[in-house]
């Protein structure tokens, strides 16, 4: 009776312990997951948030965080089914600590987010939400810190039942969001370097307001510590905000909220309203502008022809070699079919590229929608895809080599020119050209890509769309005038050989994504690589090697099981490895130079000294990149300039994926490498170079910078 009795107790306060889990204790905040809600509606919506209560003087962060920080970020693992939403930011606090301006929380705060049950909840049935939060909180110095927590609620098929404990705090958070209101008319307008932002009511005579602050959601687009000035006359309040110096071109678009502790209506209860007006256009519906263009206006035209010429000349890159002995090998089959055919092959061609690029753009989009910071190429950022191409480029070369035939498959072009297996195999070059095109950014396309994931989605498909249609246009109009195809020699024995040296491409394609691979993973992830192609060639072997022979049925069906078995775990053993972290010290290439890693502190702090920054945006997979370092860093000239001139060089290396600097080239306009970025000191303009560099072009432009030191060290005398 009294074990039984223990057993009950003990089981007692562990439900209770559950069911209110204490909050987690850091060293400098108390942190927990609450409900206003203690039981929840199969299929209805509640809130709840995570309630941060922060040591005296310290501060956590924003969405955007200003000058540095870092914002309350969330890792959801919840039961299937359900959804949670977004963070709802309450306005914050103007934070100035050693010259930096940040916007933060002190004190209790509570991050509210909406959560969705899902219908398939029994009445009584316990669930258990839980998420991994990391934040940064800072004083004078700044601490990284995270907690895995949790909260357990019961669904109800009756009446929900509320906390009391949270409904205070629930209350307060909801006054500190910021409101859409129909009665107040914004314009804005830039001008140099300054936006000016005019509000406007008729509901009421404007007060003359003490404090007026923007908070601009995203960063990078105005300069946080700069005053914002404003003046109020009669009913319309007028504001100048200073763009910021990591924005290049022109402020388009001002979105993010208005703080004022006199209030925003004739009551003075609502604080914060929210902005979000486009330049040049005057909003009177609560400022519900959007970034979008209309599908005439010229802008939009202009980026689609930047698109469609980036398309084009992204033919010539060097990451669209290796496809090229496809594309040569079957146009060369098709020289002596019927015109209808042949134009088939290059509609088939097109539709591979177009389908392409809107597949990719598509994931791109939608992994940035769901709050991945994500660019162009993004894919190769994954060893696991870089190892898939890497065993796809050797089987390819080994089947134009011949030693194994792929059969009925896509790429089996050679032979088959004039079938539908070589209508796949020219829609399968499509796809091949797109997934190979993606390392490189062509003159023209960098801004196409860098505005594209700033419209709306369809807007968006639409400029990538135009991109593929611009990259498939060449072969689509060889195909569409046959005559053309007379002047290719015409197929015969020598084609084999032809069809061997053309081989030779992809196994150099295989060797250069052996090299990003190992870039990415190490000398450890890749030697994983090199055992997984032996595995994989094991199981070519095997293929080709009873391929030849008469044999029972059983004896195909267990050669080829072996042969899947290794050629399969060969690429699922190599994709398993792990990428490294990025590293944090400096380094010297091959050419002698010395790189510092980028950041985008120590950029601000070698711009407050008023050096001259040069960065580099690159990737190991971006052959762009590659080529351009070895034509400029090979140049003894442009080295000495480099040294005469003490430039800093910094490196940003995007072939893993790295969140700050995607925001980074998101702030340039880009979304995509190679960018070269000059500064001179704290207030120059960032100097945007071409994707495609030459000694005489980087001369030029270090001329440039250092004419404009030397002005403004006398000016400063």
């Amino acid at each position: 009776m009294r074990t039984i009795l223990t057993t009950a107790i003990l089981f007692f306060f562990t439900l209770i312990s559950v069911l209110e889990a204490d909050p987690v204790r850091t060293e400098n905040a108390e942190v927990e997951l609450i409900s206003e809600q203690k039981t929840v509606q199969p299929g209805e919506t509640f809130w709840i948030g995570v309630r941060m209560d922060l040591r005296e003087g310290w501060h956590v962060y924003w969405r955007n965080p200003g000058d540095s920080g870092m914002p309350l970020l969330l890792e959801w693992m919840n039961p299937e089914g359900f959804e949670i939403g977004e963070i709802q930011w309450p306005y914050p606090e103007w934070i100035d600590v050693s010259g930096l301006t940040s916007y933060g929380y002190h004190g209790e705060k509570l991050f509210m987010m909406e959560a969705t049950a899902p219908e398939h909840l029994a009445d009584g049935e316990e669930f258990t939400l839980m998420t991994q939060a990391d934040w940064l909180i800072c004083e004078k110095i700044c601490i990284p810190e995270f907690a895995d927590i949790e909260l357990t609620l019961t669904a109800t098929a009756s009446d929900v039942e509320y906390d009391e404990r949270w409904q205070d705090i629930f209350s307060e958070t909801r006054q500190q969001l910021p409101v859409k209101l129909d009665y107040w008319n914004a314009s804005a307008s830039f001008s140099g370097r300054t936006a000016t932002l005019q509000l406007s009511t008729d509901a009421f005579e404007l007060p003359d307001y003490q404090e007026v602050i923007y908070f601009a959601k995203e960063e990078g687009e105005i300069e946080n510590g700069a005053d914002q000035p404003y003046e109020i006359d009669g009913n319309t309040l007028t504001m100048q905000l200073e763009k910021s110096t990591y924005k290049s071109g022109d402020i388009e678009r001002l979105w993010g909220l208005l703080y004022n502790p006199d209030g925003w209506d004739q009551e003075g209860r609502i604080k914060a309203m929210v902005v979000d007006v486009t330049i040049g256009e005057e909003q009177d519906d609560g400022f519900l502008a959007s970034a979008a263009d209309s599908p005439l206006s010229a802008r939009l035209l202009i980026i689609l022809g930047f698109a469609f010429l980036g398309g084009m000349i992204l033919n010539l890159m060097p990451c669209v070699f290796p496809i090229l002995s496809i594309k040569i090998m079957n146009f060369m089959e098709m020289s002596g079919h019927k015109p209808g055919q042949v134009r088939l092959h290059g509609l088939m061609f097109g539709i591979g590229v177009l389908l392409s690029f809107l597949v990719l753009a598509g994931l791109l989009l939608g992994l940035r929608a769901g709050g991945q910071e994500l660019g162009w190429g993004f894919q190769l950022q994954n060893p696991a895809f870089i190892a898939f191409m890497t065993f796809l480029m050797f089987g390819l070369g080994l089947s134009l080599m011949g030693v194994f035939e792929i059969g009925n498959s896509l790429i089996n072009v050679a032979g088959k020119a004039g079938t539908n297996e070589g209508l796949r195999g020219s829609f399968f070059s499509g796809i091949l050209a797109t997934v190979l095109a993606t390392p490189c950014t062509a003159p023209f396309m960098g801004t196409a890509l860098g505005v594209a994931v700033t419209l709306p989605a369809v807007t968006a498909l639409l400029v990538f769309l135009v991109l593929g249609l611009g990259m498939a246009t060449p072969y689509v109009l060889l195909s569409m005038f046959p005559p053309l195809m007379k002047y290719l020699p015409k197929s015969g024995d020598w084609m084999e050989t032809f069809k061997q040296v053309m081989a030779f491409p992809l196994f150099a394609t295989a060797i250069w994504l052996m090299w990003v691979f190992g870039q990415q993973v190490g000398i450890d992830g890749l030697t994983r690589l090199m055992v997984g192609l032996l595995l994989f060639s094991i199981g070519i072997w095997i293929i080709h090697r009873w391929h030849h022979f008469k044999i029972s049925s059983t004896t195909r069906l267990v050669s080829r099981s072996i042969a899947a078995f290794l050629m399969i775990g060969g690429l699922l053993f190599s994709a398993a490895a792990d990428p490294m972290e990025p590293g944090t010290s400096s380094s010297s290439n091959s050419y002698g130079v010395e790189w510092q890693n980028f950041s985008t502190e120590l950029v601000s702090d070698y711009r407050e000294q008023d050096r001259i920054v040069f960065i580099d945006f690159t990737a190991a997979w971006c052959i762009t990149c590659k080529a351009n370092e070895r034509i400029i860093f090979s140049s003894s000239e442009v080295k000495q300039k480099f040294n005469d001139l003490d430039v800093v060089m910094v490196k940003a290396d995007w072939t893993n994926r790295n969140p700050e600097i995607t925001r980074a080239l998101e702030s340039y306009g880009r979304n995509g490498v190679p960018l070269y970025v000059l500064y001179n000191g704290t207030n120059s303009e960032p100097m945007i170079l071409p994707e495609i560099l030459s000694p005489g072009i980087v001369l030029n432009a270090l001329n440039e910078i250092s004419g404009q030191q030397t002005l403004t060290q006398v000016s400063s005398n």
